[in-house]
């Protein structure tokens, strides 16, 4: 299994086209770990972000580890190599620092296979004492990404430290931190340690767990858990306040592409951050507020940099709405860089964007519908009439793009089987619109419907509403299939009810979630029967929660004040839409 790896990892670091330039001699070894597989690290751009910061300081150099291949038995530790890095080969336990990069709920269960494929304790209490080697030093162990900033609670037991904002902002700081305490020849690595978690968290945007108590009661004869109270040690702060980036910030670009990532040879260009719009589904509207573009310059400088067998990615939760979008698309075209787009709003889309596309070679374009229930947008807070809908895709097409991906939530607040049957009505008006506008062209593509559960998100204004029940989902999808399966010229694609369930109750779990994922690992069997092993119900994990109740991810301060999204859910639950951001907007509490 070792040499297996050794030569998969000759294969991916001999694909690589990186900027990257590492110090060979530091005084500080770091580990970067993305808890998925090498393809799903390589195209996430935060994950390459963070490791060309960690490589920027002289006196660091940074590794960068993945799961591995478990062969069919994830518990097993092949040839007791454990977890190995990429560049040096050398196991966890080799390194000073481990930063984890957070990205997904679903990635949770494989932190627990890293650990234990390297016999590292779980909890960051239990890593206070010697290792299994006899050693009286665990590296300190981190984590970062939009977990850290979004909700923590499932997992931040598991961490030393967690970074609550974007890396940018906090590394200066902490690394000074970090270089002060491993340079003083005086110490040994256990007091670097703990010197570094007690001055660390003295800086904005840092939160050390161990550092706060839960206190959980049940309410009633129904055992729903409820937070009672946080309990803060001396000299920590009560919140952990977010820390971001200013204007004019220098945007994430990929250091590294490779053929054998997700995106294939894809240099991603991040273009903004934030996003202006007010979508009450969407967490990264909310968390990446206040809404920030990139320089205009370093976009440029960034595609001009491209190599000519790179594709350029932009990247950005608005990015049609970016008032230099078109000025990126025709100097690619200009350079001859293919490009790609993330999905696209459909009040963006002009002739004149369409025809760049177009001219470009763009084959497929993705739309974010959402539902064809006009009473359900509202809702959402993303108002786009259906007849837009269908003129947009009717201008994409006509203009020699042939295939579209549409995506739709199912499950939504208050969704009925009349809101159901308007997303099927608006489907089947989508395909008509498309047959006959690629009928126009003499040549048809394909229309990719894609259906995914709604999963309520911390800090925005539908954080409280519950996940609905399987079995309803399952009905709902399968009623859907029924009417579009075997429709031509329509491709479905519909995401796992199971795995959503599974996201659902991490994306608005607490440190009672983390007890269930142990308890699940442990004794390899479903989050459903760990949550039934540990004494409670799987709706006390899915219900509503309260306006008033203290929620896990409390323990933060985003910058948003809680009465402005109570505000926005109240509006959703009266069908009443909100404005996006605008110049000298104060109502949300960032700015």
């Amino acid at each position: 299994m070792t040499q297996r790896i050794n030569i998969l990892y000759d294969i991916y670091l001999n694909s690589e086209k990186s900027a990257i330039s590492k110090n060979k001699h530091s005084d500080v070894n770091a580990l970067l770990v993305f808890p998925n597989y090498y393809n799903v690290a390589m195209s996430n751009l935060g994950f390459l972000r963070v490791y060309e910061l960690l490589n920027a300081p002289d006196f660091m150099s940074c590794d960068r580890a993945f799961l591995q291949d478990f062969n069919n038995d994830e518990r097993t530790v092949y040839n007791n190599r454990g977890i190995i890095s990429i560049e040096r080969r050398k196991n966890i336990l080799n390194y000073d620092l481990i930063f984890f990069s957070l990205s997904y709920e679903n990635d949770f269960i494989n932190i627990l296979k890293i650990l234990h494929a390297e016999n590292i304790p779980f909890l960051s209490k239990d890593r206070q004492q010697p290792d299994i080697n006899g050693s009286s030093y665990y590296p300190l162990i981190m984590a970062g990404g939009v977990i850290s900033f979004l909700n923590p609670e499932p997992v931040a037991p598991l961490f030393d430290i967690m970074f609550v904002g974007e890396a940018e902002a906090i590394f200066p700081d902490f690394l000074q931190i970090v270089q002060k305490h491993f340079q003083s020849l005086k110490k040994n690595k256990q007091t670097v340690k703990q010197d570094i978690l007690e001055e660390s968290s003295k800086l904005e945007g840092i939160y050390v767990p161990s550092a706060y108590d839960f206190i959980f009661s049940k309410r009633g004869v129904l055992e729903i858990p409820l937070i009672e109270n946080v309990i803060v040690k001396t000299s920590y702060p009560e919140k952990i306040k977010r820390k971001w980036l200013d204007y004019g910030f220098t945007p994430s670009i990929s250091s590294i592409t490779s053929e054998y990532a997700e995106f294939s040879s894809m240099k991603l260009i991040e273009i903004a951050r934030g996003c202006k719009r007010g979508c009450r589904f969407c967490s990264a509207a909310f968390i990446y507020l206040p809404a920030r573009k990139s320089s205009i310059k370093d976009v440029i400088s960034g595609i001009a940099k491209a190599e000519e067998f790179e594709k350029i990615g932009f990247v950005g939760l608005d990015t049609m709405d970016n008032e230099y979008i078109k000025t990126y698309m025709q100097f690619s075209l200009e350079e001859k860089k293919t490009f790609s787009l993330s999905s696209v709003r459909f009040d963006c889309l002009d002739e004149s964007n369409i025809d760049i596309m177009n001219r470009a070679g763009l084959k497929t374009v993705t739309l974010a519908v959402e539902t064809g229930s006009e009473r359900l947008k509202k809702i959402i807070n993303k108002d786009i009439k259906n007849e837009t809908i269908l003129a947009t895709i009717k201008k994409i097409i006509e203009s020699g793009i042939m295939n579209i991906k549409a995506y739709f939530m199912i499950g939504l607040p208050t969704e009925d089987i009349y809101d159901i049957q308007e997303t099927i009505a608006l489907i089947k008006l989508m395909r008509i619109q498309f047959v006959e506008s690629s009928r126009k062209n003499k040549r048809i593509g394909k229309l990719t419907i894609g259906l995914s559960p709604f999963v309520p998100k911390a800090w925005t204004p539908l954080q409280w509403e519950n996940f609905e029940n399987e079995k309803t989902l399952s009905k709902k999808i399968n009623f859907i299939y029924k009417e579009l399966n075997n429709l031509p010229n329509i491709s479905l694609n519909i995401n796992s009810v199971k795995s959503a369930f599974t996201e659902a109750f991490f994306a608005r779990g607490s440190r009672l979630s983390l007890n269930i994922l142990i308890n699940s690992f442990n004794n390899n069997s479903t989050i459903k029967k760990a949550i039934i092993a540990s004494g409670y119900k799987i709706d006390d994990f899915m219900r509503k929660y309260s306006t008033e109740e203290i929620l896990p991810w409390d323990i933060l301060d985003q910058g948003i004040t809680k009465n402005y999204l109570k505000e926005e859910y109240d509006r959703a639950l009266k069908y009443k839409t909100t404005p996006g951001c605008f110049e000298g907007c104060k109502r949300c509490g960032i700015c």
